[in-house]
């Protein structure tokens, strides 16, 4: 586990400081080991952080930073394109036999598809679990809005919300 010596912002550091021992260590967990920041905000959420997603998201890419995986395969992806721009020209100015060259850009060409490929699943999956997480997230919300005043639909609403979000984190 990565730790910065500098405070983290005022509300995720009184969020982190409200939570157990057992809820800060799963909390902490679940930030270091996921990918997504949004995903790492509505876990804070089921939790009880009630501050913002920005301050949130400067804490965790100052604890926990992430790779940009999409970012990484889109500059392969710009890459492989300039390389085979690279074997077309060298093969029209005579310098590489066609041959030899022809096969070097097929190999290319299969990676340059493998990554676009790629890419194109990461953002259906990424999509696609944003979209269910952000209805339930809203539909959370709207719940706690609406019960408000009521300590036990709000308790009830709470162990509700950890129990799904549970089962959520053991499918991913």
């Amino acid at each position: 586990m990565r730790r910065l010596s500098s405070p983290p912002p005022a509300a995720v550091g009184a969020f982190l400081s409200a939570l157990d021992d057992e809820g800060r260590e799963a909390f902490l967990s679940h930030a270091e080991n996921t990918y997504s920041v949004y995903e790492i905000w509505l876990y804070a959420g089921v939790l009880g952080y009630e501050g913002t997603f920005v301050d949130l998201e400067s804490w965790v890419q100052a604890t926990y930073p992430k790779l940009n995986r999409q970012k990484i395969l889109l500059g392969e992806i710009v890459k492989l394109e300039g390389d085979i721009a690279f074997l077309r020209q060298q093969v029209e100015m005579d310098l590489i036999k066609a041959d030899v060259a022809g096969s070097r850009i097929a190999q290319l060409s299969k990676e340059l598809r493998g990554h676009i490929a790629e890419i194109d699943k990461m953002s259906k999956a990424l999509d696609r679990r944003g979209l269910i997480l952000s209805g339930a997230d809203h539909m959370i919300r709207a719940l706690k809005a609406i019960f408000k005043g009521n300590n036990k639909v709000l308790e009830a609403l709470d162990l509700a919300c950890q129990s799904a979000w549970a089962e959520l984190a053991e499918d991913s």
